[in-house]
């Protein structure tokens, strides 16, 4: 996700008390638990719903066909009126619906920002029983010194209603030192896990920019969120690109779709979050008063569907990257992420592959190890999104190949798939058994 400004905002909680009870019987706390899945599911996200003239059956349907199945509708859809038609239209097409309020979350430029818990109770209130209700926004890319104050928001927010995680996306490394609050990424991830206490961990990196792609640093945050994660016995997912921003972005084609989600699976994500689906206005739909200082604009081009309302070449590469999503992404939620490697040239640069060794002075590839007791998946994806990788496989002796899982622009050149060749973006996932 992205938000209009990233300015220092602190926030202040007032000592407004919270009731405790949640209005709920026992069986229906029992069902609400038991159907409440958007922590342990592979969530497929997007960003920035059709604007309210275009908010219709219709065109919620077309986002499902997309293969979404988690929006944040944002987009002009910003408090109680707003939201609750995008739950309504979400639960008639079985889209899950993760609003954003301003009560909770403005944007106004302003050096401080009361969020109160009268406030965080109203939102509660307003949208806990919905059945098309995933979570709640809460803040998006903020600075390092808020995490005192996100994690009593986040409290409060679970306080009313334990049963809807509140999100919070962070921003990537290439934020300066004054938004992250913090010199270096590893710190800023940690220290957000052990201040806010998130039981899901979110980030957004848009590594597509205009005339080049900010490769290392787009594996060195996905090998420090992972890590970081994992220490923490947490999910985390990631909000990628899928449109351009004027003197900034590129818009993405095929293999740039491909190649995000297929290395961010190699490290082990458990969801992808598309910036955006509908191509934003450049104030993103926020009304502010005259009194208020400037909103920060940017110039959004070219996402799934454009500012006019119409189907993009985006649309269909990130539909396809989707379906493929549902398959593997989901397919390896019962595996744990073990390992991952990179190489560059056939050269290990990173982490460690424990049970297939590439060979091949263009073996450019990443490998990501899953296992579930005495099985294993290899997760191979192109590391370039620009370039073909070649490369054969040398399989550690206690494991054997048992067949492919899946692939996606990936040819093997050999019966015993060893010998791969790779597309831009493409990836191969391998079955081992012991």
């Amino acid at each position: 996700m992205r938000r209009i400004t990233k300015y220092f905002i602190p926030v202040i909680i007032s000592g407004i008390m919270i009731s405790c009870g949640t209005g709920k019987t026992e069986n229906q706390t029992k069902t609400s638990q038991k159907e409440y899945t958007f922590l342990t599911d592979f969530k497929i996200i997007a960003y920035s719903g059709p604007p309210q003239e275009e908010a219709t059956l219709e065109r919620y349907q077309e986002i499902a066909d997309a293969g979404i199945e988690y929006l944040v509708p944002g987009n002009g859809a910003l408090d109680k009126e707003t939201n609750l038609k995008a739950l309504d239209l979400g639960l008639k097409t079985g889209i899950k619906i993760i609003p954003v309020d301003i009560r909770v979350m403005p944007f106004m430029v302003e050096q401080v920002v009361t969020v109160d818990t009268a406030a965080i109770r109203a939102i509660v209130e307003d949208y806990k029983d919905h059945p098309a209700l995933a979570a709640y926004v809460v803040r998006d890319e903020p600075s390092g010194v808020l995490f005192q104050s996100l994690h009593d928001i986040c409290e409060a927010f679970r306080t009313v209603d334990p049963y809807h995680e509140p999100l919070i996306n962070l921003l990537p490394s290439y934020a300066s030192p004054f938004q992250l609050a913090s010199d270096d990424y590893r710190t800023h991830i940690s220290s957000f896990i052990d201040i806010v206490k998130p039981k899901l961990l979110s980030y957004d990196f848009y590594a597509l920019r205009e005339g080049f792609t900010r490769y290392e640093a787009w594996f060195n945050d996905l090998s420090i969120v992972r890590e970081e994660t994992r220490k923490a016995d947490i999910p985390f997912i990631i909000f990628i690109q899928s449109q351009a921003i004027d003197k900034g972005l590129r818009v993405p084609n095929r293999a740039d779709i491909l190649w995000q989600i297929n290395t961010s699976l190699a490290y082990g994500t458990r969801g992808v979050g598309w910036f955006s689906y509908w191509t934003p206005l450049p104030d993103q739909g926020f009304v502010r008063d005259e009194n208020d200082k400037p909103f920060l604009v940017e110039a959004h081009l070219n996402a799934m569907i454009d500012i006019d309302g119409n189907r993009t070449n985006v649309y269909d590469y990130v539909k396809e990257a989707n379906f493929y999503l549902k398959k593997v992404g989901k397919g390896l939620l019962e595996w744990d992420n073990t390992e991952v490697a990179r190489y560059s040239s056939g050269e290990l640069r990173e982490g460690n592959s424990p049970m297939a060794t590439p060979a091949g002075e263009e073996a450019n590839i990443v490998i990501g190890t899953y296992r579930m007791d005495k099985l294993a998946r290899l997760v191979i994806s192109n590391s370039s999104c620009e370039q073909e990788t070649e490369f054969s496989l040398e399989i550690s002796p206690e494991w054997k190949i048992d067949g492919v899982f899946s692939s996606i622009d990936a040819v093997s050149t050999e019966k015993s798939l060893t010998e791969w060749t790779l597309n831009p973006g493409g990836s191969v996932v391998i079955n081992l058994k012991n």
